[in-house]
Order: structure tokens, then C-alpha cells, then sequence
């Protein structure tokens, strides 16, 4: 059974939304600035926030090669093949 969208919901899924917009682009200048740490931790809040696209996953997974966290940053790419299957 599909529940309802109150107006209760519609705001929070909006509020999400824009959590996760500003952690990505708070990861995104970072990242342009090297600070793989910082990148990673921004990258991986948004994608629990709002379950993550191939874009959030892929901008991590440059963050972790960065940090030359090779396994982590395989798995990530292989997060973005699959986003990318199943959405086209």
C-alpha cells in the first residue's frame, strides 16, 4: 500500500534534498582543493541522505583514488556501474 504525500513528508523529502545538495557541494570544493578527507565524509552523508546517484558515487570514488584508497574507490565504481544500468 502507497502512503499518502502529506505536507508533513513533502517537506521533509525537500529538506533532504537540499541537505544533500549542499553536502555535495561543500565535497565538491574539497575535492577541487585536495582535501580527500573532507571529500569523502561529505560524499558519503549525502548519499545516506538521499540514497547516493552515480554522480555522488563516481565524486567519491575520485576523492578515494586521491587518497590512494584503491579497494574502496573500486567499490565505489562498480556502485556507478550499476546506478547506471539500472536508471537507463
Amino acid at each position: 500500500m502507497r502512503q499518502r504525500a502529506t505536507p508533513r513528508r513533502v517537506f521533509h523529502s525537500a529538506f533532504m534534498k537540499e541537505c544533500s545538495a549542499l553536502h555535495v557541494a561543500n565535497a565538491d570544493a574539497a575535492l577541487a582543493a585536495s582535501e580527500y578527507d573532507v571529500a569523502i565524509e561529505l560524499y558519503s552523508a549525502a548519499i545516506d541522505i538521499d540514497a547516493g546517484t552515480d554522480t555522488h558515487f563516481a565524486k567519491r570514488c575520485k576523492a578515494k583514488l586521491g587518497k590512494t584508497l584503491w579497494e574502496e574507490a573500486l567499490i565505489d565504481a562498480r556502485k556507478v556501474l550499476y546506478h547506471r544500468l539500472i536508471h537507463s
